[in-house]
């Protein structure tokens, strides 16, 4: 292993503009800029505001000097002298309007007209009687920029006097503290470029600044490193020596590893095979079950109809005795084609339950045992699956209901769904019927966005707690050494999930059984296989 390097870091002068000394003065530029902006804005408001106090004052002042002698000039209608002291109140400061005029023609005017908002208005009387009006306006805009005046003077005066503590604020940051700190990148990039950690050279002043107590600290980790670097080296070389052993006890484990691991594939192979085998065994031990019953359903009106052959050949053989006799009757002859109307229509009706039974099982067979795709009425198709379990029905009362459009149907593998079908009944028959005489069984089928969805449904025993986890797992049953073998539901759960691309779900329900199935209207043909 390699002692890992820190990159120096190179002293740039394109990395000036990131010094402290320059923040520093900026910092205290832009402080100082804003500061000098507010004061100069206060002053503006003071000076603005002491002149209008002024104006104010003025104002008592006219009143008390020019109200008098404006009246006695206004009474006698002196306007020379009215102009007069108009003239004398325009020239005092920040006067900008100035007008008198009495009730009835009087009208001396002075400055220009501002807004009425900005006039003074001042009665004028003689002799206790009001005889006219003097008008007075404030120039505001001279007075705004003699106080901006005065402001901006101010500020120049303070921004001087800033800029002059700035550069010395910046002669004494860069004399304490940038020279100091600059010497010691300096030597610390060096000591980096050498990869030693020798102590700095930077001499510490008497005050023990901060500064002075940095290099100390330094110098004191620059030590500390010094013996955590040996250190390093010796665990490194003792680290190589361990690695060797471990890549040697990882090469002989690797090896060890890899034996069992081709041994538990060869045992997960053979575990496939034998499953595969025990599945299609449990498929042919479903078809063998079929045949048995179809050949038990079929003896029946097969039995039948022989035994009404016979029955005709006996009448047909009297018939034809009395006939050749010569003593045949009508009657007699009338009676023999009522029998054999009769005869011939229970013939019929066995031959047609038998010739059912026989395509609906060969159907159903074929798609078992066969491996395409064809399309189908769903609704017809369920009806010849329960044809070939009626033996099951029997010997007791259950039903099976189904719910399915005729107008239904599915281009797929029939015999999967002929095998689903089967292995459901089957296990509501053997597990969920096993202590009732009449239950009922509900398939239910509609199309839902593409897809088929069957409900199937009992209202027998229901799925414990362990069954509902375990139903689909392979070899799980509840009848273990009575003829189950377990492989029913995962055959079931397979078929749909890998040939029909399909999903079964186990639903809740309050009484029996209940399985969610949705499968795929169309397969495609390449999922075929």
């Amino acid at each position: 292993m390699e002692t890992s390097r820190t990159q120096p870091v190179a002293a740039d002068s394109r990395n000036t503009r990131h010094s402290v000394l320059w923040r520093v003065i900026l910092y205290f530029a832009v402080a100082s800029l804003a500061l000098s902006v507010v004061v100069a804005a206060a002053i503006v408001v003071w000076n603005y505001e002491q002149q209008t106090d002024a104006f104010r004052h003025r104002l008592q002042d006219i009143r008390a000097g020019y109200s008098e002698s404006l009246g006695s000039s206004l009474w006698f209608y002196d306007e020379i002298q009215i102009r007069s002291q108009v003239k004398g109140i325009m020239n005092l400061e920040a006067i900008s309007y100035v007008r008198v005029t009495d009730h009835l023609n009087m009208n001396v005017e002075e400055g220009k007209r501002p807004h009425h908002a900005d006039i003074e208005t001042i009665p004028i009387s003689f002799n206790d009687k009001e005889i006219g009006i003097l008008e007075i306006a404030f120039d505001r805009d001279t007075v705004i920029a003699k106080a901006s005046q005065a402001a901006f003077s101010n500020m120049i005066a303070q921004l001087v006097s800033l800029a002059l503590l700035a550069t010395l604020l910046g002669f004494i940051v860069h004399t304490l503290i940038n020279r100091r700190i600059s010497m010691m990148a300096e030597q610390v990039n060096e000591r980096l470029t050498n990869n030693t950690y020798a102590p700095l050279s930077v001499i510490s002043g008497k005050t023990k600044d901060e500064i002075d107590l940095l290099v100390e600290a330094f110098n004191a980790l620059s030590e500390q490193m010094n013996d955590q670097l040996q250190q390093k080296t010796q665990a490194q070389q003792q680290l190589r020596t361990v690695n060797l052993e471990l890549e040697d006890r990882v090469k002989e484990r690797t090896r060890n590893l890899q034996a069992t691991v081709d041994e538990l594939n060869q045992t997960l192979e053979e575990l496939h095979a034998t499953q595969s085998k025990l599945i299609e065994a449990e498929k042919l031990s479903s078809l063998g079950g079929m045949v048995a019953g179809i050949s038990h359903e079929i003896n029946t009106p097969l039995g039948l109809c022989i035994t009404i052959h016979s029955y005709i050949l006996d009448h047909y053989r009297q018939v034809r005795a009395v006939f050749e006799a010569g003593e045949m009757r009508k009657q007699d002859f009338v009676d023999f084609m009522a029998m054999m109307d009769e005869s011939l229509a229970i013939m019929d009706k066995n031959l047609q339950r038998s010739a059912h039974l026989i395509k609906s099982f060969k159907q159903v067979s074929e798609d078992q045992t066969g491996e395409h795709i064809r399309r189908f009425s769903l609704h017809d198709y369920l009806h010849e699956i329960l044809e070939t379990l009626s033996p099951k029905f029997k010997k007791n009362q259950h039903r099976v209901e189904i719910d399915c459009s005729e107008n239904l149907w599915m281009e797929t593998y029939a015999g999967a769904i002929s095998q689903v079908i089967t292995n459901l009944v089957m296990n509501s028959l053997l597990h969920g019927f096993e202590h009732k005489n009449d239950g009922l069984i509900r398939i239910q089928a509609a199309e839902e966005r593409g897809n088929i969805v069957i409900r199937y449904t009992d209202n027998g025993s229901g799925l414990s707690d362990e069954a509902r986890h375990k139903i689909f797992e392979p070899f799980y049953t509840t009848k273990r050494g009575q003829g189950g073998t377990g492989l029913g539901m995962h055959l079931v759960y397979n078929i749909i999930h890998q040939r029909l691309n399909g999903d079964i779900q186990i639903e809740n329900s309050e009484q029996g059984a209940a399985f969610r199935l949705t499968i795929p209207r169309v397969t495609e043909e390449q999922n075929a296989g």
